[in-house]
């Protein structure tokens, strides 16, 4: 049987994915911005690529018919770049996920 999904899932799917992308750019360019200075922060350097390996992960693991996680990944994702746009500063200051166990 063949798995078949809504335009409107297929939208919010592709909405969920380009926030995830949206979130691992923004940390990108912090990881970037960090590697360039005199002394770097080694800790915060390691953080920021395991949470952009936990978002890769995240973003993988997201099913398009799953309107749940979907949704929760909108939501949340959304409003940690609304904030950062908002605000700047470090998005490390926006996303509560940060802390990688």
């Amino acid at each position: 049987m063949m798995t078949t999904w809504t335009q409107e899932q297929s939208i919010n799917f592709e909405c969920a994915r380009e926030a995830i992308n949206h979130v691992i750019a923004i940390y990108s360019a912090e990881i970037y911005n960090e590697e360039k200075k005199s002394s770097p922060d080694e800790q915060r350097l390691e953080m920021m690529n395991d949470r952009c390996l936990q978002l890769t992960r995240e973003r993988s693991a997201m099913h398009v018919n799953d309107d749940e996680m979907v949704a929760e990944v909108r939501a949340k994702y959304s409003a940690i770049i609304r904030a950062h746009a908002k605000h700047q500063g470090s998005i490390t200051d926006y996303d509560q996920c940060h802390q990688v166990s």
